[in-house]
């Protein structure tokens, strides 16, 4: 007992280490947006005047509120936040395959959860995900084990930090059919319901908002997340490899075969073990395929928005890993590990795939004008909060209407999102009309053209 009592404190420790190696890389366009709406808005405010405009349920801002209001507005600082849900994730996990299958698979699925490169990747991003994937992993310990006071809390704080999690519901209800639960299921799920009450207009609010999106910027609509095979192929893929990509593809594919390789070997016998791990098929599946549903509709589908069914995967494959032949077990145990560790090194030590580096391309910006009259002029209002969040005020920056503020000497034509907010290009066009492009840099995503007046 004492040994697995260390094992698990050593995998927390790794695991929370892990999370915190480059969490201090250039925030980037939503984690901006979050820490200025924290830093900026009452907690009132965040409910009633940020919320109606946003696409989530506000809780993680009110959350990062007070957590800035303790330890600051640095990248690692609003980090940091996500960095502990995420440990805490590893420690439900280890929680859940305990009750369900024992020890073994408990520590197991702990450690490959602990060096999932997707599951680090966004417990230091200052966004909600690290956050919904722990309540949602709580949740399904809290049903297994039937703290139904607890589920009820833990339910409530989930609906309100975001929406597309809720679908775990769905399976949760079927099992408690199953286990003779649907008595107390229904009457706390009742309880989690009434709590939405009073949120149902600005929700209703939401959904107006978002489906404007379709018609006011079609291409943006693509970019948030449509159901198709590719969306549906990514779920896959990235809960195996991570964020990381490569220039060659048919390296990229094999790296990918590998991965896949790999975890067919326990999954598949997990599934061929239906019937003692179908709550963990149905937790990982289900809210998928609802989700991919949804998707059709709503542009709502993307991997990242599904990190709450990476723990479902993790502990899938570490039940499998029971059925896999003594003399291969621990074999393929480590290959899963020294995968996931390749993958995880790659995403830390390639610059390319981390997050758009605005830290420094505002710099270069502030450095560049020399003190001379310059301005930075973005394609559309909505997507300034990194240049905030950076700016020393040394150069301003604008909207596309920002070229008749006054006569600069020098333009920073921000080039972000230009494809999808300014497809015909006319921005640059106007530009050019009386200034002459001197320089253009990137800063992983964040392309910045230099103008001076003739």
């Amino acid at each position: 007992m004492l040994n697995k009592k260390i094992a698990l404190g050593a995998i927390l420790v790794v695991g929370l280490i892990l999370r915190l190696i480059s969490s201090n890389q250039s925030l980037w366009l939503d984690e901006a947006t979050s820490i200025l709406t924290a830093k900026n808005f009452s907690f009132v405010e965040i409910t009633t005047k940020f919320s109606p405009g946003d696409f989530h349920p506000p809780l993680y801002y009110l959350v990062l509120k007070i957590w800035i209001q303790i330890l600051g507005t640095s990248e690692i600082a609003a980090r940091s936040l996500s960095v502990l849900f995420g440990a805490l994730t590893v420690l439900v996990v280890y929680q859940i395959g305990s009750v369900l299958h024992g020890k073994f698979v408990g520590l197991a699925a702990a450690l490959l959860l602990a060096f999932s490169p997707l599951h680090i990747y966004y417990s230091q991003e200052a966004r909600m995900y690290s956050m919904e994937t722990f309540l949602a992993a709580l949740l399904v310990w809290c049903f297994t084990t039937s703290r139904w006071a607890l589920f009820i809390i833990t339910g409530t704080l989930l609906v309100y930090t975001d929406y597309l999690p809720a679908l775990i519901f769905v399976p949760l209800l079927w099992h408690a059919i199953i286990q003779k639960k649907a008595k107390q299921f229904l009457l706390c799920s009742s309880v989690i319901i009434l709590s939405l009450v009073s949120w149902l207009p600005t929700f209703y609010q939401q959904l107006q908002n978002g489906l404007l999106v379709k018609t006011n910027a079609p291409d943006w609509w693509k970019v948030l997340g449509k159901t198709n095979l590719k969306e549906l192929a990514l779920v896959l893929v990235k809960f195996i490899i991570g964020r990381i990509s490569f220039y060659n593809k048919p390296l990229y594919a094999g790296f990918v075969l590998v991965g896949l390789f790999l975890h067919e070997i326990p999954l598949r016998r997990a599934l061929v073990n239906w019937d003692q791990s179908k709550l963990l098929w149905t937790w990982l599946t289900v809210p998928l395929i609802l989700a991919a549903t949804i998707g059709l509709k709503v542009s709502v589908f993307s991997y990242f928005r599904l990190l709450f069914l990476l723990p479902a995967f993790c502990l899938l494959t570490a039940y499998g890993l029971t059925f896999v032949e003594e003399k291969y077990k621990k074999l393929v145990f480590c290959m899963l590990l020294v995968f996931s560790a390749v993958c995880t090194s790659i995403y830390f030590s390639s610059p390319r795939l981390h997050r758009e580096n605005w830290k420094d391309a505002v710099s270069w910006i502030e450095e560049s004008a020399n003190g001379k009259n310059a301005a930075s002029i973005f394609v559309t209002n909505n997507q300034r909060d990194p240049y905030y969040y950076y700016s020393r005020n040394v150069v301003p920056s604008y909207g596309p209407n920002g070229l008749e503020a006054e006569n600069f000497e020098k333009i920073y034509l921000m080039r972000y999102v230009q494809p999808i907010f300014d497809p015909q290009d006319n921005l640059r066009k106007k530009v050019e009309e009386s200034y002459k492009k001197t320089r253009e840099k990137d800063f992983n995503g964040v392309t910045v053209w230099e103008y001076e007046k003739p």
